[in-house]
C-alpha cells in the first residue's frame, strides 16, 4: 500500500492527535477539509481530513479503511484547518474536539440532514464574490484630528498586506467605532475581508447596526445566542463568499473567511474573550495568531487596555495609536469617591441610623440618593452598577447557624425574590414560599422556604444585596422613576436585552440597575449619572488580576456618562477609597495604574511578566483528588529539576473547592520562558496517567485569566 493512500482524520473524541485511515482503492484521495465517514470502534463517525499521513502516524495500530466521503469539495478552507490544528497544539486540546467547537452544530453529525440540505442549495465554498468598487460605504461624519491620524495609520498597514498588530487606546467616547468603520471600508476596497469581534452578545446588536448601515448585505453575524439554523446559515454565507464582513463574539474567530485583511477586537481587555471551560482559548490572542497567518492588520481597541497588550505596545511589539479626548470636545465625566467608612462615621455621629451599613439601605448613601432624585427631575438618566445578582447573597438560620448552601457546590445560595416562571411556576402553591434560591455555578434551584431545613426554626436571616434588591428598593423609594434591571436573570434572551437597551436609549426608561453587562460599548446620550454601588467588590477575590479587573470595570461604566450634550457625573461608593485601582480609575489615569500594577506583577512573576499554565484536577472523591494532585505535583517537580526552568505552585484546593459535585484542586506552572513552561507541561501530560487514576480528571488552562 502506497503511503499516499493514508490520511489523517480529526474525529470529535477526546483522543490525542488525529486518527490515521486507509483510503480504499476505488476512492480518490480526499483533500484536507473534506468530511468523511470513518469507523471508530464499533460505531461510524464523521471526521475532517486534516492531511496526508505517513505509516508512522498510525502509532502501531492496525489501520482501517474509511467508508466514504460526505463532501466533494473541502468544507473547511486549508488556512482554517492549519489554524485549528495550531490551537489544538497550543492549548493541549484534542484536535477533533477543536474542530467540533469551531464548526456550527451538526457539521460533524452523521445523521444531520439539515447540513446536507444547506450545502446542496447551490452555493459552493469559494472565494469572496463581492466587488470592492461597488461598495456604498461613504460617511459624512467629520473626524477629529486624532481619529484622522489613526485611520490614516491603519490604512497604510492594510495596504502593505503585512502582519501589523495595533493597540488603539482611546478614552470612552473618543470615537473608536468610526475608526473601525473607516478601516473596514479601506480593507474591503482592497478586496480583502474583515472580522470584527466584541466580547458580549449584548454588544452585537449595536455593533451590527453600525456595520450594517455601511456594508449592508455584505455582513454576517455569529454568536452563541443565535438558533442552530441561524448559525449554520451565517457560517455558510461566509464560507461561500457572500459575507466578507463578520461581526461576532469570541467564537467568530473560527469564521471561514477568505483572504482576511483586517481583524478588529473591540474592548480587547475584556475577560469574556477567554473561554472558561472545555477549549480554554483566548479569542483576542488567537486574533493575533490568525492575523499573522493571513498577513493581516489586527486592531485591539480599548479605553482600558489589558496589561499584556499595553506592555507589548510600549515595548514596540505593537504599534500604539491614541485617542486621548472625546469627540466634539465633550469632557470626561466628573468622578467623586464616596468613602463609606467616613460616611458611616458621619451618619453614626449624627444619630442617623436609618442608612447605616447595618440598616435597610446599606447599598445607598445619602449623596447618591440625592443625586438620583435630582438627575431624574432634570429629565436625565441614571445607571446604577453592581456586579452581583439576586436579592440577597447570604442566607442563614439565627437559631442553629445553618447556612443555605448548594447541595452540589461549596457555594452559598443566592436568594431571588422574583418568581422564576420557567422552572418554579408551582411555587405559588407552597405556603410561605417567597421566590427561590439559586446556585450561580451549577444552576441548582430550590424553593425559598421560610423555615430552616436543619432545625425547623423560622429565624431565617438574609444578608447582602444584589441587583434584584436594588431594583426593588428603587421602585419603592422612587415610584415615579421608570426603571429596569439588566443581568443574566432578566435578559436570558438577546431580544429582551435589546428591548431594554432600546427603551433606555429612546428615553422610555429613566434608570437601569445592572451588572457588568451594561459597562461595555453602549452609547446613551441622555445618561448623565452613573452610580457605582460597591466599587471594591472585585478586589476581595483571590485573583492575580483583581486590581486590573476593578480598574477596568469602574473606568468603563463611568465612561457611559456624559456622552450627550449635558456633562456627566459618577459617584463611586467604596470601603477602600485609598486603593490605587479605585484612585486611578476615578481620575481616568491609566498610565499611573499600569505602572503600579505592572510593578507588582513583575515582582510576583505573574502575567504578563511570566507565562503560566494552570492544571485543574477534579473528581467525585475528595481523597482521590488530593492524592492525585500531590503525586502530580511531585512528578512535576522531579521533571522540572532535571530539564526545565519553571516554578511550580501547589497543589492547593481551588478557592471554590467543590463545583457540580466535583472536588477541585490546582497546580500552577509559571516561568519567563514559554518554551520551558510548555515543555514541562508536555512532559507532565505524557506521564500523568502513571500517577492519576481514571476517576480523576486533569484539565490544562494555558494563559489562565481566572484562578477560581
Amino acid at each position: 500500500m502506497s503511503k499516499a493512500r493514508l490520511v489523517n482524520v480529526a474525529v470529535p473524541l477526546p483522543v490525542e492527535g488525529a486518527l490515521t485511515y486507509l483510503v480504499p482503492e476505488d476512492l480518490p484521495l480526499p483533500e484536507p477539509g473534506i468530511r468523511v465517514r470513518v469507523p471508530v470502534g464499533r460505531r461510524q463517525m464523521v471526521g475532517i481530513v486534516t492531511g496526508d499521513a505517513k505509516e508512522a502516524d498510525s502509532k502501531g495500530f492496525k489501520l482501517r479503511k474509511l467508508y466514504g466521503f460526505i463532501d466533494q469539495t473541502p468544507l473547511i478552507p486549508a488556512q482554517l484547518i492549519d489554524f485549528l490544528l495550531w490551537i489544538a497544539d497550543y492549548y493541549f486540546y484534542p484536535p477533533g474536539l477543536v474542530f467540533s467547537e469551531a464548526l456550527p452544530p451538526g457539521f460533524l453529525s452523521p445523521k444531520d440532514a439539515a447540513i446536507s440540505r444547506l450545502i446542496k442549495k447551490g452555493s459552493k465554498p469559494g472565494k469572496s464574490r463581492f466587488t470592492p468598487e461597488n461598495l456604498a460605504v461613504s460617511s459624512d461624519i467629520k473626524l477629529t484630528d486624532d481619529q484622522s491620524a489613526a485611520v490614516s495609520s491603519i490604512k497604510k498597514t492594510i495596504f502593505n498586506n503585512s502582519y501589523s498588530p495595533i493597540l488603539l487606546h482611546g478614552v470612552t467616547g473618543s470615537g473608536k467605532t468610526e475608526v473601525y468603520l473607516r478601516a473596514a471600508s479601506s480593507c474591503l476596497e482592497s478586496g480583502r475581508s474583515v472580522l470584527v469581534m466584541v466580547p458580549e452578545i449584548a454588544m452585537t446588536a449595536q455593533t451590527t447596526g453600525w456595520f450594517s448601515s455601511r456594508f449592508g448585505d455584505l455582513l454576517s453575524v455569529l454568536h452563541s445566542g443565535m438558533t442552530v439554523a441561524q448559525r449554520r446559515d451565517q457560517w455558510w454565507r461566509i464560507r461561500t463568499g457572500k459575507s466578507p464582513v463578520v461581526v461576532g463574539t469570541r467564537s467568530a474567530i473560527f469564521s471561514p473567511l477568505d483572504d482576511l485583511g483586517l481583524i478588529i477586537v473591540d474592548e480587547e481587555h475584556d475577560p469574556s474573550y477567554k473561554q472558561s471551560d472545555k477549549l480554554r482559548y483566548n479569542a483576542r490572542d488567537m486574533a493575533l495568531v490568525l492575523g499573522k497567518r493571513f498577513n493581516a492588520t489586527v486592531v485591539l481597541g480599548s479605553a482600558t487596555p489589558s496589561l499584556s497588550s499595553y506592555k507589548n505596545a510600549i515595548s514596540g511589539k505593537y504599534r500604539l495609536l491614541r485617542l486621548p479626548e472625546r469627540i466634539t470636545g465633550r469632557s470626561l465625566p466628573a468622578v467623586e469617591i464616596i468613602d463609606r467608612r467616613e460616611e458611616e462615621k458621619k451618619l453614626s455621629g449624627a444619630g442617623y441610623k436609618k442608612k447605616s451599613i447595618s440598616g435597610k439601605d446599606a447599598w445607598l448613601t445619602p449623596r447618591l440618593e440625592t443625586a438620583i432624585k435630582e438627575t431624574v427631575e432634570r429629565g436625565e438618566q441614571v445607571i446604577l452598577f453592581l456586579n452581583r445578582r439576586g436579592f440577597a447573597t447570604y442566607i442563614f438560620c439565627r437559631e442553629c447557624g445553618y447556612v443555605f448552601r448548594c447541595r452540589n457546590c461549596d457555594i452559598t445560595m443566592t436568594w431571588h425574590r422574583a418568581l422564576n416562571k420557567k422552572s418554579h411556576a408551582s411555587q405559588k402553591a407552597l405556603p410561605g414560599a417567597s421566590g427561590y434560591l439559586k446556585c450561580h455555578y451549577c444552576g441548582f434551584e430550590t424553593v425559598a422556604l421560610p423555615a430552616c431545613p436543619s432545625c425547623g426554626g423560622t429565624a431565617v436571616k438574609a444578608l447582602g444585596f444584589g441587583t434584584e434588591k436594588v431594583e426593588e428598593e428603587i421602585k419603592g423609594r422612587f415610584p415615579y422613576i421608570r426603571s429596569a434591571r439588566i443581568d443574566r436573570d432578566t435578559v436570558s434572551s438577546t431580544k429582551r436585552l435589546n428591548s431594554i437597551i432600546s427603551d433606555f436609549r429612546s428615553r422610555r426608561l429613566d434608570l437601569i440597575v445592572g451588572t457588568q453587562m451594561i459597562t461595555k460599548g453602549h452609547d446613551f446620550p441622555g445618561l448623565t449619572l452613573v452610580g457605582i454601588l460597591w466599587a471594591d467588590l472585585g478586589l476581595n477575590v483571590p485573583e492575580f488580576n483583581a486590581a486590573e479587573r476593578t480598574f477596568q470595570l469602574i473606568t468603563q461604566v463611568a465612561g457611559r456618562a456624559g456622552r450627550g450634550n449635558a456633562p456627566g457625573r459618577v459617584l463611586v461608593q467604596t470601603w477602600m477609597a485609598d486603593h490605587f485601582a479605585i484612585e486611578t480609575a476615578s481620575k481616568q489615569d491609566y498610565e499611573t495604574f499600569f505602572k503600579k500594577e505592572a510593578a507588582l506583577r513583575q515582582e510576583l512573576k505573574y502575567a504578563p511578566f511570566a507565562r503560566m499554565i494552570n492544571f485543574k484536577i477534579s473528581g467525585a472523591r475528595k481523597a482521590a483528588v488530593m492524592d492525585a494532585s500531590a503525586k502530580l505535583a511531585k512528578m512535576a517537580r522531579e521533571l522540572a529539576s532535571g530539564s526545565f526552568k519553571a516554578d511550580i505552585l501547589g497543589p492547593a484546593p481551588a478557592p471554590r473547592a467543590r463545583i457540580k459535585n466535583r472536588y477541585r484542586s490546582q497546580m500552577l506552572i509559571k516561568g519567563t520562558a514559554l518554551s520551558q513552561v510548555r515543555g514541562l507541561c508536555s512532559a507532565i501530560l505524557e506521564k500523568k496517567d502513571k500517577v492519576v487514576p481514571s476517576s480523576v480528571r486533569v484539565e490544562v488552562d494555558v494563559d489562565p485569566e481566572n484562578m477560581l
